[in-house]
């Protein structure tokens, strides 16, 4: 079975899916299975490059508005006139000009409309954005100059105990979700089976009932990192992601309601995307081949290390061995970890390779798109979040911590 497609037999495990969540589990695949690029991409050209254009945070002569911490989001809203910053964690959300003038403080936090019950998410759509806010399990809607326009709660007949991660509200009013694990259940701690893939699906109503149908299937294998030395309770270990770990990433569309399902277990460097529209039928197929980066030694021991130390009650060297036991170290490091859809209307995606000092970036036009495939070399320590045809935006931090909102200008390769 080649790694690009997965069947149904991990999901047909009642306990997993065939009651708690009532998905259907009869013959899933992978969309993509059955529809293969036409090639893989491995020259990408001379690289696009960037200069410095925008910058705004409290070290730039900004005020206490613009001191940020933790952001988790920086987007694109309008015609690039303004820029969205998130601060999940802070429970704050900022509108300002790319110059870096504040335009709005977004909601606060609070259980009303237009409030934030806790930690949030946005989708960005033409007209503005959503908010998705788990903790009070509902979408708010806010136009694209951050007025609060509307509450749009998830399904009630699932959001309590159905165990879903609600990723995405469409235009029609379904809702995207993925089962939703702790790390131990996806192990496989709690006596059952580990669970090696989990579906995207999708919920609708019809006539007051939601349904919900599978759209794809995403491979989960070495995504769950539970550390428990011998001897200690695993809930009093470390639960995680796997940090070297190559399951599937997603990005969600609202708008064009799908999903960019993105496979990085194949050969090495090699990065699949596919993007898959609600009723499970593919728009559109890449298969990229970046340099495949070496998982050295120094890097696997600097990770051992730092999750080895400062665990009370544990010797280092019980610690070190349980996390040598459980961490995932791959010959090849997958070719993709960041994975961003953008207002210019491409993919980005960025891996462990470098160049110099300066990290790289691939870019994706979806749907047979104008722009092909591009590299791009961006500073090191700048996290893309964003991008339009002229600047790609995100944030940087400095050598104390502090964190600023950059805009850079993108430089075709000269000639």
């Amino acid at each position: 079975m080649e790694g690009s497609c997965l069947d149904g037999a991990a999901l047909s495990r009642g306990r997993h899916f065939g009651v708690r969540l009532l998905v259907p589990v009869a013959a899933l695949s992978l969309a993509t299975c059955d529809r293969q690029p036409a090639a893989t991409v491995s020259d990408f050209g001379d690289p696009w490059t960037t200069e410095p254009e925008f910058e705004f945070g409290e070290g730039v002569g900004g005020t206490s508005d613009a001191s940020f911490s933790l952001i988790s989001a920086v987007r694109v809203l309008g015609d690039g006139d303004r820029i969205l910053v998130v601060e999940a964690v802070s429970v704050r959300a900022t509108i300002w000009t790319p110059d870096g003038s504040l335009l709005r403080n977004v909601g606060r936090p609070g259980e009303g409309p237009g409030e934030f019950a806790g930690m949030f998410g946005v989708q960005v759509h033409p007209a503005g954005f959503f908010a998705r806010d788990d903790r009070g399990q509902r979408f708010t809607s806010f136009s694209d100059d951050g007025t609060f326009v509307e509450t749009i709660p998830f399904p009630a007949s699932l959001s309590g105990g159905a165990g879903l991660r609600y990723t995405a509200l469409l235009e029609n009013g379904s809702v995207f979700a993925i089962p939703k694990f702790s790390p131990l259940e996806m192990w496989g701690f709690d006596g059952n089976p580990p669970i090696e893939s989990l579906p995207v699906v999708r919920l609708s109503e019809e006539d007051g009932q939601w349904g919900l149908d599978t759209v794809a299937v995403l491979d989960t294998r070495n995504r769950a990192l539970v550390i428990a030395p011998e001897g200690t309770p695993a809930f009093g270990g470390i639960q995680s992601e796997q940090i070297f770990g190559d399951y599937d990433l997603t990005w969600f569309d609202p708008v064009a309601g799908s999903v960019v399902v993105v496979r990085r277990n194949l050969e090495p460097g090699v990065v699949d995307l596919a993007e898959i529209a609600a009723d499970g039928d593919t728009a559109w197929h890449r298969r990229l081949s970046p340099p495949p980066v070496t998982l050295t030694p120094d890097m696997a021991g600097n990770v051992i290390e730092a999750m080895s130390r400062g665990r009370p009650g544990r010797t280092a060297e019980t610690m070190r061995a349980a996390v040598e036991e459980a961490l995932y170290l791959p010959e090849f490091l997958p070719g993709a970890v960041r994975v961003r859809g953008t207002a210019s209307g491409e993919i980005w995606f960025s891996g462990f390779e470098r160049e110099d000092s300066l990290n790289v970036w691939y870019t994706v036009w979806r749907n047979d798109g104008p722009g092909g495939v591009r590299k791009i070399l961006v500073p090191s320590g700048f996290t893309a979040m964003d991008a339009t045809d002229t600047h790609v935006w995100g944030y940087r931090s400095d050598d104390l911590g502090v964190q600023y909102v950059v805009g850079l200008r993108l430089l075709p390769p000269a000639g």
